[in-house]
């Protein structure tokens, strides 16, 4: 589905290069739920960034079945991103004026679909993730949980090949954070391959595949291996 191969991000701060992920190799297979973990400054979220397209390496290779993303113009990045990639982040970044199935629906809309094809498949998406009831409801109206559930609804209206998660328990608690990482895990028996970022050891027993970083690097594991992992 997708390979890193010695891949480096760097960048400067101020006078000082800060070196964000660092000769870093991964593969990661069609339908597989991946959960990339690390403590806060280990370059969990800028790791995402490259798989996702918005930002390319200082060097290596990121491959998604058999396009290589560094060697994309800006322009075809978003294309692919627009295509073939949902984003799911902590802060749900919904419009507070529109209702749940108006936010979801807003991807397809702003990519050209009638908003006849939009309203329906918002509301498959919304209906995927048990929020069929609250479509009219504004984002005041739901909870935080809730809030996340149409996060992930929006993040599926283009099916996307990939579903990227940057910390999207980070502002639930525990109990909510567990049912929203159970159901991006469940995406990937159907037809997605959702990576999850969170800095949280509790949700790593819910992987199919976890990766470790700390200071930019891949590591064997951060004291995780005792969890039992949930199938």
């Amino acid at each position: 589905m997708i390979s890193l191969v010695g891949v480096r991000k760097s960048y400067k701060r101020g006078s000082k290069a800060v070196h964000a992920v660092r000769d870093f190799d991964l593969d990661i297979s069609r339908g597989v739920f991946t959960i990339i973990m690390g403590p806060s400054g280990s370059g969990k979220s800028t790791l995402l960034h490259l798989i996702g397209c918005l930002d390319t390496p200082t060097a290596g290779r990121i491959m998604l079945e058999g396009i290589n993303l560094a060697a994309l113009s800006s322009n075809e990045r978003a294309e692919l991103r627009s295509r073939r990639i949902g984003f799911v982040f902590q802060g749900f970044h919904q419009i507070a004026n529109l209702s749940a199935i108006e936010n979801v629906e807003l991807p397809m809309l702003l990519s050209g679909a009638t908003r006849r094809a939009a309203r329906a498949r918002a509301r498959a998406a919304l209906e995927r993730v048990s929020l069929g009831g609250r479509i009219d409801h504004r984002p005041t109206e739901l909870s935080g949980g809730e809030l996340q559930r149409v996060a992930i609804a929006r993040a599926l209206i283009n099916d996307p090949d990939l579903v990227l998660a940057d910390e999207p328990t980070g502002n639930l608690d525990t109990e909510t954070g567990q049912q929203v990482t159970c159901l991006l895990r469940d995406l990937a028996g159907c037809g997605s391959t959702p990576i999850v970022v969170t800095h949280n050891p509790e949700y790593a027993k819910f992987a199919g595949s976890l990766v470790c970083l700390r200071d930019g690097r891949r590591v064997d594991s951060l004291n995780t291996s005792k969890l039992e992992v949930v199938t």
